[in-house]
C-alpha cells in the first residue's frame, strides 16, 4: 500500500509540472526605509512658531509619501497628534506647529506594502520670560530695614505680604531709601493683605524698610528683570 501512495503522489506532482501549475510567488519584504528629523530652533519662546523638517526616503526620487506628527508633553506619557505633511519626490517633509510647551516632537511614517515605517524624535526646551526676584526678606519685628541691595534695571517691584494676629488693629507701610535720595512707600490700614511697590526713584542702590504692627509676620519679594523659566 505504502508503494502506491508514493508513486501516486509523485504521479500528481509530475502532472501538475506537465499542465504548467507553478508553486506561488514569494512576497518580497517592505523596504527599509532612511529617515531625519529636526524640530528647530530650540529653545525658543513660549508661543512662537517651530518647524518640523526632515527627509524620508528609499531611493534617489520616488518618495512622495505621508508623514504623521506627534506631541508629547515633558512629564506626560501622551502622545498627541498635531497634523500631518507630505514628503516630495526626493523625501523631504516640512511643517510649523506653536510651541507651548517643552517636550518630545515625533514624525512617522506609516509602514506599507512595499516599505517598512520609520519615526524619528526630537525633544525641545520651550522657555518664557518671568520677572527675575532679587531679593527676599521675612520677619515678626515691627520696624526692619534690609541690608543696601543693588537694583540692576531701571524699576523694580517689591511685594510684601503680611498678616497681624489681631483682626482690630494693623497696618504695613513698606518705603524705599534710595541712596542720597529718592523716597518711596506703599501704606494699608488693614490688618492683613498684600501691597506692591512699583517704580525706581532715586539711586539704583538703596534698601526697603518695613513698619508694622506688634505680633505682625510679612514676607517681601523683590523683582527687576526677567529670566527665562522652562514650561
Amino acid at each position: 500500500m505504502r508503494r502506491f501512495i508514493v508513486r501516486s503522489v509523485t504521479l500528481l506532482l509530475a502532472a501538475g509540472t506537465l499542465l504548467g501549475v507553478a508553486p506561488a510567488a514569494v512576497q518580497a519584504a517592505p523596504a527599509p526605509v532612511n529617515m531625519t528629523f529636526n524640530a528647530a530652533p530650540e529653545p525658543l519662546l513660549q508661543g512662537r512658531t517651530i518647524t518640523l523638517a526632515g527627509r524620508v526616503w528609499t531611493k534617489a526620487t520616488g518618495n512622495r509619501q505621508p508623514v504623521l506628527f506627534y506631541f508629547r508633553r515633558s512629564g506626560t506619557p501622551t502622545w498627541t497628534y498635531v497634523g500631518r505633511a507630505v514628503a516630495n519626490d526626493r523625501g523631504q517633509f516640512t511643517r510649523t506647529a506653536t510651541a507651548r510647551f517643552s517636550g518630545t516632537w515625533k514624525a512617522v511614517r506609516p509602514a506599507t506594502a512595499a516599505r517598512q515605517a520609520a519615526e524619528r524624535l526630537d525633544a525641545v526646551d520651550v522657555v518664557r520670560r518671568v520677572p527675575r526676584r532679587i531679593a527676599s526678606y521675612s520677619g515678626t519685628t515691627s520696624s526692619w530695614s534690609s541690608p543696601t541691595l543693588r537694583i540692576p534695571t531701571a524699576d523694580y517691584r517689591a511685594y510684601v505680604a503680611y498678616r497681624c494676629t489681631d483682626p482690630s488693629g494693623g497696618f504695613m507701610h513698606l518705603r524705599w531709601h534710595g541712596q542720597q535720595y529718592g523716597f518711596e512707600v506703599v501704606s494699608s490700614s488693614q490688618a492683613t493683605g498684600t501691597l506692591t511697590l512699583n517704580g525706581h526713584y532715586g539711586a539704583r542702590g538703596g534698601y526697603f524698610e518695613v513698619s508694622t504692627w506688634m505680633d505682625c509676620s510679612w514676607w517681601v519679594n523683590v523683582y527687576a528683570g526677567t529670566v527665562f523659566q522652562r514650561v
